[in-house]
């Protein structure tokens, strides 16, 4: 059996080694094809580009961004195309899918790949993604390892963007580096190299590219490069900051110094066309070092009420100011010759859409809306008569949300032809409110077909790599349903159980929709959810009532343990007679997981009777086997993000989230 090569391109080659490799194990090594290019020998399974294969690209619009799909194989032999070469690797996945591969999480334990008799199967498919713009970006405490694996599983379930916060993620990746929150890993001092999370930051960049990913990078950070200051997060002293440089900072409260002793909240004086050159060379800069960057992200400071306030910044609103600054980014790039994109951000103080400016150029943009949704009444267009209000310099109030969506309707009819997204926490805690995943799985399908109805094109979703346990399900709906709008959650999620728990996958669902009646999300939302040290993430709100003092909540945190304790018999059995080293892990991780949610259901219990002294006494009994035992389970569960949640939600001290 031969695969075909239509051209050579580093994607396409992974894509033809990734279905060799299913290939032979699927038939067991009775098959392992070869790879070559393809002269006129249609003996095989080609490779290629649409337009390699003369098949039709007439909704084709934009081959960076668009991705289709174009399957056609009988008997081993046919054709996987694809709008670009990502697409072609989808095609890939596809195509093994149909043979009964299942994509169960991120990792080397992450694929079921059964036996399936290659030369006897037709497959022919052909689909556009719904939603174009689907992308994952880097969150919570993640080593190198958890970032690439991360990559390499995102076409598996049709993301097509990768984002890379910061040059250097440092305050991502030293948390795991760092151990921080981990009291058993964590050592007094400890710090974490720069230099080697560089070197980490290179490799991370070439598989992305590897996978053909759109590769963003920067965000919150990026703008005092030029001073030599970068990730700057939590800079302890404002001696970084020269005399010199403080003139280009943001006038506020009479002085010109980093706000909140941060660079990440801290503006420049946008009025003064030097302050704005200093941060259109940077970008210039940046663009032409690094040229597999795909897109830019150009956000401005992650605070409110702290804009210049100096005579000729009072001139403009924010959303002008920042429209002008885009502009010029914008002509110097195309100076450059540069073709690098910008995710420019409608966030806080620039919700309120430009009142004189507009993009001269909005192909080249995609804004992205951090409307700190929560998730339990979905993506509706609700038509408001809210006007928005008066724009009264630093005295910034969050926006409802339908006036938030009459923002975002307004942003696109000033600048026609730009895409927009929404950017999203939906896994970066918030999936903790749901013990068995169903509930967030059910919510994250309804809302991924319903983001065009408000006008979305896709999602940007600033979540944790290692949401992974006790399913991957919730991620498998997120990409599969903006892949296809279509998507039906019953037959993905009983295909996915059947796929990662084998024989008892039917008993796996039914657990866990039991789980996630025990605990109502809505009831854990209340408070906090989405809080990051007030730096500016919108909080969650629910429509139910508080966990704490709830006897309903208090009833059902009875019930967890037995209901745990009745499936374990089944965990038990699954590790010791699985045959299949992917299905055992997910068994492996299950159990795992069944310990968390009995230590937990303690603390619920208790809170929900009213005792919150002993709920953080049980706590404790938690944490304690988390930092024991993370090691077993680091790459699908985030230990810290989930212990800092925990004490959020039990008004406790957090962990740092800078360090």
């Amino acid at each position: 059996m031969k695969i075909l090569l239509k051209r050579r391109n580093e994607t396409i080659e992974y894509a033809a080694e990734e279905l060799k490799k299913y290939i032979t194990v699927m038939s067991r090594g009775l098959i392992s094809p070869t790879v070559s290019e393809n002269g006129e020998d249609s003996e095989g399974i080609v490779l290629g580009l649409l337009s390699d294969l003369s098949l039709d690209e007439s909704d084709l619009f934009d081959a960076v961004v668009d991705d289709i799909i174009d399957v056609s194989v009988k008997d081993g032999i046919g054709y996987i195309a694809g709008s670009n070469e990502r697409s072609i690797l989808y095609g890939v996945y596809k195509y093994c899918a149909s043979l009964g591969c299942r994509y169960l999480r991120p990792g080397p334990d992450g694929d079921y790949i059964p036996k399936a008799d290659i030369k006897n199967h037709t497959f022919i498919y052909r689909k556009k993604a719904d939603s174009p713009i689907r992308c994952e970006i880097v969150e919570g405490a993640v080593s190198y390892e958890h970032c690439r694996d991360t990559v390499l599983f995102l076409p598996k379930i049709y993301m097509n963007a990768y984002m890379i916060e910061g040059y250097v993620p440092y305050t991502y990746m030293h948390k795991w580096y760092g151990h921080i929150g981990n009291t058993r890993l964590r050592r007094k001092g400890q710090v974490t190299s720069y230099d080697m999370l560089s070197d980490y930051v290179r490799l991370l960049m070439r598989d992305v590219k590897k996978t053909g990913l759109q590769l963003h990078t920067l965000g919150h950070g990026w703008m005092f490069d030029k001073f030599g200051i970068v990730n700057g997060a939590q800079t302890d002293s404002k001696s970084h900051l020269t005399e010199e440089a403080k003139k280009y900072v943001a006038l506020v409260n009479g002085k010109r110094e980093l706000f909140g002793n941060s660079t990440f909240y801290t503006h420049f004086c946008y009025s003064n066309p030097e302050a704005r050159k200093i941060l259109v060379d940077t970008v210039v800069d940046y663009a032409k070092k690094n040229a597999q960057v795909d897109y830019v992200h150009i956000w401005l400071a992650d605070a409110t009420n702290n804009w210049c306030e100096c005579e000729a910044c009072q001139e403009f609103e924010p959303s002008d100011h920042y429209v002008r600054l885009l502009n010029e980014i914008d002509e110097a790039l195309t100076d450059e010759g540069l073709d690098t994109r910008i995710v420019m951000i409608m966030y806080v103080e620039t919700v309120r859409p430009p009142k004189i400016l507009k993009l001269n150029n909005p192909s080249r943009f995609l804004m992205t809306v951090a409307i700190g949704n929560h998730y339990e009444n979905g993506y509706n267009k609700v038509e408001t008569d809210e006007e928005i209000p008066p724009y009264t310099l630093n005295k910034f109030k969050p926006f409802s949300a339908p006036l938030q969506l009459k923002c975002h309707d307004e942003w696109k009819k000033k600048n026609p032809g730009m895409r927009s997204s929404v950017f999203e926490y939906r896994f970066y805690i918030d999936h903790y409110a749901d013990l068995g995943y169903m509930q967030v799985s059910r919510e994250t399908h309804r809302d991924m077909k319903s983001l065009s109805n408000v006008g979305f094109d896709g999602i940007m979703t600033d979540k944790t790599h290692r949401s992974y346990m006790p399913t991957a399900l919730p991620l498998i709906m997120m990409g599969h349903t903006m892949f296809d709008h279509n998507l039906d959650f019953d037959q993905t999620a009983n295909e996915y159980f059947d796929g990662a728990f084998g024989k008892d996958g039917a008993k796996c669902r039914e657990y866990f929709e039991k789980l996630s009646s025990l605990l109502s999300a809505s009831n854990f939302r209340i408070s906090g959810n989405l809080d990051i040290d007030g730096a500016g993430v919108g909080q969650a709100v629910s429509n139910k009532e508080t966990w704490r003092g709830n006897s309903t909540v208090k009833a059902r945190a009875l019930e967890i343990p037995s209901v745990v304790d009745e499936f374990i018999p089944t965990i038990e059995d699954n590790i010791s007679s699985a045959d299949d080293n992917a299905r055992l892990y997910s068994w492996i991780y299950l159990s795992y997981h069944a310990e968390i949610v009995k230590l937990f259901s303690k603390i619920l219990y208790a809170g929900a009777s009213g005792d919150m002294d002993k709920a953080r006494e049980e706590y404790k009994a938690l944490e304690e086997y988390i930092a024991k035992n993370e090691l077993s389970f680091h790459g699908v569960f985030d230990g810290f993000l989930y212990l800092r949640y925990l004490r959020q939600k039990l008004e406790m001290t957090p962990f740092p989230y800078y360090d």
